[in-house]
Protein backbone atom coordinates (compact mmCIF):
# COMPACT_ATOMS: atom_id res chain seq x y z
CA UNK A 1 0.00 0.00 0.00
CA UNK A 2 1.71 3.31 -1.29
CA UNK A 3 1.82 6.58 1.34
CA UNK A 4 -0.95 8.14 -0.63
CA UNK A 5 -3.52 5.06 -0.07
CA UNK A 6 -2.92 5.59 3.84
CA UNK A 7 -3.35 9.52 3.49
CA UNK A 8 -6.55 8.64 2.03
CA UNK A 9 -7.67 5.89 4.72
CA UNK A 10 -6.68 8.75 7.29
CA UNK A 11 -8.56 11.48 5.92
CA UNK A 12 -11.60 9.17 5.39
CA UNK A 13 -11.26 7.98 8.85
CA UNK A 14 -11.34 11.47 10.48
CA UNK A 15 -14.01 12.71 8.02
CA UNK A 16 -16.27 9.48 9.29
CA UNK A 17 -15.38 10.94 13.23
CA UNK A 18 -15.92 14.58 12.26
CA UNK A 19 -19.51 13.70 11.13
CA UNK A 20 -20.05 11.24 14.37
CA UNK A 21 -19.21 13.72 16.64
CA UNK A 22 -21.16 16.51 14.89
CA UNK A 23 -24.50 14.84 14.37
CA UNK A 24 -24.08 13.28 18.58
CA UNK A 25 -23.73 17.09 19.46
CA UNK A 26 -26.63 17.50 17.97
CA UNK A 27 -28.97 15.05 19.14
CA UNK A 28 -27.37 16.60 22.67
CA UNK A 29 -28.20 20.18 21.63
CA UNK A 30 -25.27 21.03 21.34
CA UNK A 31 -24.38 21.85 17.97
CA UNK A 32 -26.61 23.60 15.36
CA UNK A 33 -27.83 22.37 12.45
CA UNK A 34 -28.54 23.62 8.84
CA UNK A 35 -32.66 22.97 8.06
CA UNK A 36 -33.61 23.39 4.55
CA UNK A 37 -36.59 25.15 3.57
CA UNK A 38 -40.19 24.10 4.19
CA UNK A 39 -41.03 23.24 0.03
CA UNK A 40 -37.61 20.98 0.38
CA UNK A 41 -38.92 19.41 3.68
CA UNK A 42 -42.48 18.97 1.76
CA UNK A 43 -40.49 16.58 -1.07
CA UNK A 44 -38.26 14.30 1.51
CA UNK A 45 -41.77 14.12 3.39
CA UNK A 46 -43.90 12.81 -0.08
CA UNK A 47 -40.83 10.76 -0.89
CA UNK A 48 -40.72 8.84 2.60
CA UNK A 49 -44.76 8.33 2.01
CA UNK A 50 -43.94 6.84 -1.73
CA UNK A 51 -41.32 4.78 -0.25
CA UNK A 52 -43.21 2.93 2.68
CA UNK A 53 -46.53 2.79 1.34
CA UNK A 54 -45.33 1.37 -1.82
CA UNK A 55 -43.32 -1.06 0.22
CA UNK A 56 -46.23 -2.06 2.68
CA UNK A 57 -48.43 -2.55 -0.64
CA UNK A 58 -46.29 -4.88 -1.86
CA UNK A 59 -44.92 -6.90 0.80
CA UNK A 60 -49.02 -7.58 1.57
CA UNK A 61 -49.50 -8.12 -2.00
CA UNK A 62 -47.19 -10.85 -1.96
CA UNK A 63 -49.10 -12.85 0.98
CA UNK A 64 -52.21 -13.15 -1.78
CA UNK A 65 -49.82 -13.96 -4.40
CA UNK A 66 -47.72 -16.41 -2.23
CA UNK A 67 -50.57 -18.13 0.22
CA UNK A 68 -48.93 -21.35 -0.47
CA UNK A 69 -45.61 -21.23 0.94
CA UNK A 70 -45.74 -24.88 1.80
CA UNK A 71 -45.76 -25.82 -1.46
CA UNK A 72 -41.81 -23.61 -2.02
CA UNK A 73 -40.91 -25.63 0.63
CA UNK A 74 -42.23 -28.61 -1.09
CA UNK A 75 -40.06 -27.95 -4.47
CA UNK A 76 -36.97 -27.60 -2.29
CA UNK A 77 -37.33 -31.34 -1.08
CA UNK A 78 -38.66 -32.77 -4.40
CA UNK A 79 -41.04 -34.87 -2.95
CA UNK A 80 -43.34 -35.30 -5.97
CA UNK A 81 -41.62 -34.03 -9.34
CA UNK A 82 -44.97 -34.33 -11.16
CA UNK A 83 -47.00 -32.29 -8.46
CA UNK A 84 -44.50 -29.53 -7.61
CA UNK A 85 -45.27 -26.19 -8.39
CA UNK A 86 -49.21 -26.92 -8.46
CA UNK A 87 -51.48 -24.96 -5.66
CA UNK A 88 -53.49 -25.79 -3.55
CA UNK A 89 -56.80 -26.23 -5.64
CA UNK A 90 -54.16 -28.37 -7.78
CA UNK A 91 -53.40 -30.51 -5.21
CA UNK A 92 -56.97 -30.82 -4.08
CA UNK A 93 -58.41 -31.66 -7.73
CA UNK A 94 -56.05 -34.36 -8.63
CA UNK A 95 -56.79 -36.02 -5.12
CA UNK A 96 -60.19 -36.08 -5.57
CA UNK A 97 -60.45 -37.22 -9.31
CA UNK A 98 -58.44 -40.10 -7.62
CA UNK A 99 -60.86 -41.04 -5.08
CA UNK A 100 -63.57 -40.45 -7.70
CA UNK A 101 -61.85 -42.99 -10.09
CA UNK A 102 -61.34 -45.67 -7.41
CA UNK A 103 -65.17 -45.18 -5.91
CA UNK A 104 -65.86 -45.85 -9.75
CA UNK A 105 -66.86 -42.57 -12.48
CA UNK A 106 -70.50 -44.64 -12.57
CA UNK A 107 -71.15 -44.05 -9.33
CA UNK A 108 -72.87 -40.75 -8.29
CA UNK A 109 -70.10 -40.17 -5.31
CA UNK A 110 -67.46 -40.52 -7.60
CA UNK A 111 -68.91 -39.32 -10.70
CA UNK A 112 -68.84 -36.05 -8.49
CA UNK A 113 -65.79 -36.35 -6.96
CA UNK A 114 -64.58 -36.30 -10.81
CA UNK A 115 -66.45 -33.38 -11.72
CA UNK A 116 -65.77 -31.16 -8.65
CA UNK A 117 -61.80 -32.30 -8.77
CA UNK A 118 -61.96 -31.29 -12.51
CA UNK A 119 -62.79 -27.81 -11.41
CA UNK A 120 -60.66 -27.74 -8.74
CA UNK A 121 -57.75 -28.32 -10.76
CA UNK A 122 -59.17 -25.67 -13.47
CA UNK A 123 -59.47 -23.15 -10.64
CA UNK A 124 -55.72 -23.95 -9.32
CA UNK A 125 -54.63 -23.31 -12.96
CA UNK A 126 -56.91 -19.91 -13.01
CA UNK A 127 -54.53 -18.46 -9.91
CA UNK A 128 -51.21 -19.79 -11.09
CA UNK A 129 -51.82 -17.89 -14.58
CA UNK A 130 -53.55 -15.00 -11.78
CA UNK A 131 -50.16 -14.67 -10.00
CA UNK A 132 -48.03 -14.40 -13.23
CA UNK A 133 -50.09 -11.96 -14.63
CA UNK A 134 -50.12 -9.91 -11.03
CA UNK A 135 -46.28 -9.91 -11.01
CA UNK A 136 -46.45 -9.03 -14.55
CA UNK A 137 -48.25 -6.29 -14.44
CA UNK A 138 -48.03 -4.87 -10.98
CA UNK A 139 -45.50 -6.50 -8.74
CA UNK A 140 -42.43 -6.30 -10.98
CA UNK A 141 -42.75 -3.21 -12.15
CA UNK A 142 -43.34 -1.43 -8.64
CA UNK A 143 -40.18 -3.43 -7.33
CA UNK A 144 -38.05 -2.13 -10.57
CA UNK A 145 -39.20 1.57 -9.36
CA UNK A 146 -38.29 0.86 -5.59
CA UNK A 147 -34.86 -0.39 -6.95
CA UNK A 148 -33.60 1.98 -9.62
CA UNK A 149 -35.07 5.57 -9.34
CA UNK A 150 -36.60 5.20 -5.45
CA UNK A 151 -33.29 3.69 -4.77
CA UNK A 152 -31.11 6.77 -6.38
CA UNK A 153 -33.13 9.36 -4.06
CA UNK A 154 -32.03 7.54 -0.88
CA UNK A 155 -28.74 7.57 -2.15
CA UNK A 156 -28.75 11.11 -3.04
CA UNK A 157 -30.16 11.93 0.36
CA UNK A 158 -27.66 10.05 1.88
CA UNK A 159 -24.70 11.50 0.63
CA UNK A 160 -26.88 14.92 0.71
CA UNK A 161 -26.96 14.32 4.86
CA UNK A 162 -22.73 13.68 4.95
CA UNK A 163 -22.65 17.15 3.21
CA UNK A 164 -24.75 18.67 5.40
CA UNK A 165 -22.95 17.14 8.48
CA UNK A 166 -19.62 18.22 6.72
CA UNK A 167 -20.97 21.85 6.60
CA UNK A 168 -21.99 21.89 10.33
CA UNK A 169 -18.73 20.60 11.64
CA UNK A 170 -17.22 23.11 9.00
CA UNK A 171 -19.22 25.92 10.86
CA UNK A 172 -18.35 24.82 14.53
CA UNK A 173 -14.51 25.29 13.49
CA UNK A 174 -14.95 27.93 12.20
CA UNK A 175 -16.57 29.38 15.39
CA UNK A 176 -14.57 27.54 17.78
CA UNK A 177 -10.91 29.12 15.43
CA UNK A 178 -12.48 32.76 15.11
CA UNK A 179 -9.93 33.79 17.20
CA UNK A 180 -6.95 32.45 16.33
CA UNK A 181 -5.36 33.74 13.43
CA UNK A 182 -3.44 30.53 12.72
CA UNK A 183 -5.84 28.52 11.85
CA UNK A 184 -9.30 30.78 11.00
CA UNK A 185 -7.64 30.85 7.28
CA UNK A 186 -7.95 26.89 6.93
CA UNK A 187 -11.02 26.72 8.88
CA UNK A 188 -13.03 29.40 6.46
CA UNK A 189 -11.84 27.98 3.19
CA UNK A 190 -12.55 24.78 4.44
CA UNK A 191 -16.42 25.60 5.49
CA UNK A 192 -16.28 27.65 1.86
CA UNK A 193 -15.50 23.96 -0.02
CA UNK A 194 -18.44 22.50 2.24
CA UNK A 195 -21.31 25.09 1.57
CA UNK A 196 -20.75 24.77 -2.09
CA UNK A 197 -20.48 20.81 -2.27
CA UNK A 198 -23.57 20.76 0.22
CA UNK A 199 -25.79 23.32 -2.53
CA UNK A 200 -24.47 20.99 -5.33
CA UNK A 201 -25.57 17.86 -3.24
CA UNK A 202 -28.65 19.68 -2.66
CA UNK A 203 -30.13 20.49 -5.79
CA UNK A 204 -29.17 17.36 -7.11
CA UNK A 205 -31.65 15.74 -4.50
CA UNK A 206 -34.26 18.55 -4.77
CA UNK A 207 -33.95 17.57 -8.74
CA UNK A 208 -34.36 13.68 -8.15
CA UNK A 209 -37.25 14.18 -5.14
CA UNK A 210 -39.28 16.06 -7.75
CA UNK A 211 -39.65 13.63 -10.27
CA UNK A 212 -41.37 11.33 -7.85
CA UNK A 213 -44.87 12.57 -7.94
CA UNK A 214 -44.43 12.42 -11.81
CA UNK A 215 -44.12 8.56 -11.07
CA UNK A 216 -47.69 8.33 -9.58
CA UNK A 217 -49.76 8.40 -13.28
CA UNK A 218 -47.22 5.59 -13.96
CA UNK A 219 -48.26 3.84 -10.69
CA UNK A 220 -51.79 3.75 -11.05
CA UNK A 221 -51.83 2.40 -14.73
CA UNK A 222 -49.86 -0.49 -12.90
CA UNK A 223 -52.85 -0.66 -10.69
CA UNK A 224 -55.68 -0.97 -13.01
CA UNK A 225 -53.66 -3.60 -14.48
CA UNK A 226 -54.05 -5.60 -11.56
CA UNK A 227 -57.15 -4.85 -10.94
CA UNK A 228 -58.50 -6.12 -14.59
CA UNK A 229 -56.39 -9.23 -13.78
CA UNK A 230 -58.02 -9.56 -10.74
CA UNK A 231 -61.30 -8.96 -12.00
CA UNK A 232 -60.85 -11.45 -15.09
CA UNK A 233 -59.46 -14.18 -12.65
CA UNK A 234 -62.64 -14.19 -10.48
CA UNK A 235 -65.26 -14.01 -13.72
CA UNK A 236 -63.21 -17.71 -14.69
CA UNK A 237 -63.63 -19.01 -11.28
CA UNK A 238 -66.83 -17.95 -10.72
CA UNK A 239 -68.46 -19.46 -14.53
CA UNK A 240 -66.34 -22.42 -13.71
CA UNK A 241 -67.92 -22.54 -9.83
CA UNK A 242 -71.59 -21.80 -11.72
CA UNK A 243 -71.19 -24.78 -14.57
CA UNK A 244 -70.35 -27.06 -11.84
CA UNK A 245 -73.53 -26.02 -9.52
CA UNK A 246 -75.37 -26.99 -12.90
CA UNK A 247 -73.41 -30.16 -13.13
CA UNK A 248 -74.01 -31.36 -9.88
CA UNK A 249 -77.52 -30.31 -9.38
CA UNK A 250 -79.10 -32.88 -10.70
CA UNK A 251 -77.22 -35.33 -8.53
CA UNK A 252 -79.16 -37.46 -6.06
CA UNK A 253 -77.92 -37.51 -2.37
CA UNK A 254 -78.81 -39.75 0.72
CA UNK A 255 -79.99 -36.04 2.10
CA UNK A 256 -82.99 -36.27 -0.59
CA UNK A 257 -85.22 -37.68 1.39
CA UNK A 258 -84.37 -36.12 4.88
CA UNK A 259 -86.11 -33.02 5.37
CA UNK A 260 -82.93 -30.22 6.54
CA UNK A 261 -85.76 -27.34 7.80
CA UNK A 262 -87.71 -29.23 9.97
CA UNK A 263 -89.24 -32.11 11.09
CA UNK A 264 -92.43 -31.35 9.28
CA UNK A 265 -90.80 -30.50 6.01
CA UNK A 266 -91.96 -32.53 3.36
CA UNK A 267 -89.30 -34.33 0.82
CA UNK A 268 -88.49 -33.05 -2.28
CA UNK A 269 -91.43 -34.40 -4.86
CA UNK A 270 -91.37 -33.51 -8.43
CA UNK A 271 -88.23 -31.77 -9.05
CA UNK A 272 -87.65 -29.24 -12.03
CA UNK A 273 -85.08 -27.14 -12.88
CA UNK A 274 -85.61 -23.16 -12.63
CA UNK A 275 -83.41 -20.38 -12.99
CA UNK A 276 -82.46 -17.82 -9.94
CA UNK A 277 -83.49 -14.12 -11.72
CA UNK A 278 -82.86 -12.38 -8.56
CA UNK A 279 -80.14 -13.12 -6.00
CA UNK A 280 -81.56 -14.25 -2.52
CA UNK A 281 -79.45 -13.24 0.44
CA UNK A 282 -80.61 -15.56 3.55
CA UNK A 283 -82.74 -14.35 5.92
CA UNK A 284 -82.72 -17.29 8.51
CA UNK A 285 -80.77 -20.64 8.86
CA UNK A 286 -83.36 -22.33 6.79
CA UNK A 287 -83.32 -20.10 3.49
CA UNK A 288 -80.43 -20.52 0.59
CA UNK A 289 -77.62 -18.17 -0.75
CA UNK A 290 -78.91 -17.68 -4.32
CA UNK A 291 -76.85 -16.01 -7.00
CA UNK A 292 -78.43 -14.57 -10.03
CA UNK A 293 -78.22 -16.70 -12.94
CA UNK A 294 -78.01 -19.74 -10.95
CA UNK A 295 -79.85 -22.90 -12.14
CA UNK A 296 -80.59 -24.77 -9.20
CA UNK A 297 -83.58 -27.88 -8.40
CA UNK A 298 -87.22 -26.52 -7.24
CA UNK A 299 -89.25 -29.23 -5.95
CA UNK A 300 -92.71 -27.48 -7.40
CA UNK A 301 -94.89 -29.74 -5.29
CA UNK A 302 -93.64 -28.07 -2.31
CA UNK A 303 -95.64 -25.45 -1.43
CA UNK A 304 -94.90 -24.18 1.98
CA UNK A 305 -96.64 -20.71 2.64
CA UNK A 306 -97.47 -18.61 -0.34
CA UNK A 307 -94.28 -17.01 -0.97
CA UNK A 308 -91.17 -20.04 -1.29
CA UNK A 309 -90.74 -23.22 -2.71
CA UNK A 310 -87.97 -26.05 -1.26
CA UNK A 311 -84.92 -25.48 -3.69
CA UNK A 312 -81.74 -27.83 -3.49
CA UNK A 313 -78.32 -26.64 -4.45
CA UNK A 314 -75.74 -29.03 -2.52
CA UNK A 315 -78.40 -28.66 0.53
CA UNK A 316 -81.94 -27.86 0.52
CA UNK A 317 -84.02 -24.72 1.82
CA UNK A 318 -86.43 -21.97 1.00
CA UNK A 319 -86.35 -20.77 -2.74
CA UNK A 320 -88.57 -17.23 -2.73
CA UNK A 321 -91.25 -17.55 -5.60
CA UNK A 322 -90.29 -13.89 -6.56
CA UNK A 323 -86.32 -14.82 -6.78
CA UNK A 324 -86.44 -17.82 -9.57
CA UNK A 325 -88.18 -18.65 -12.98
CA UNK A 326 -89.52 -22.22 -13.75
CA UNK A 327 -87.78 -22.88 -17.01
CA UNK A 328 -90.66 -24.66 -18.38
CA UNK A 329 -92.98 -21.57 -18.33
CA UNK A 330 -90.84 -19.90 -20.75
Amino acid sequence: MDMENVKQIFRDAGTAISRAVQFTEEKLGKAEKTEQDPNFEQLVTFCDNTKQNTETILKNMEFILNSNPGMRVENLFFLDKKKSGLSSSEYLGIAMTEAGNDFGPDTAYGSALIKVGNIQQTLGLNQREFIKSANDCFVNPMNKYLETDMKTVVKERSLLEKRRLDLDACKTRVRKTRMLATTKVKAEHDLKVAQEEYDRQAEITKLLMEGVPSAHPQHLQHLLDFVDTQAAFYLKCHESLMSLQSDLSGFPSDQDNVATLSPDTPALGRIQQAKVITSQEPRDAHDLRLSAGEIISIDVNSDIGSNYFIGKKIQKGKVYKSNVRLLNQG
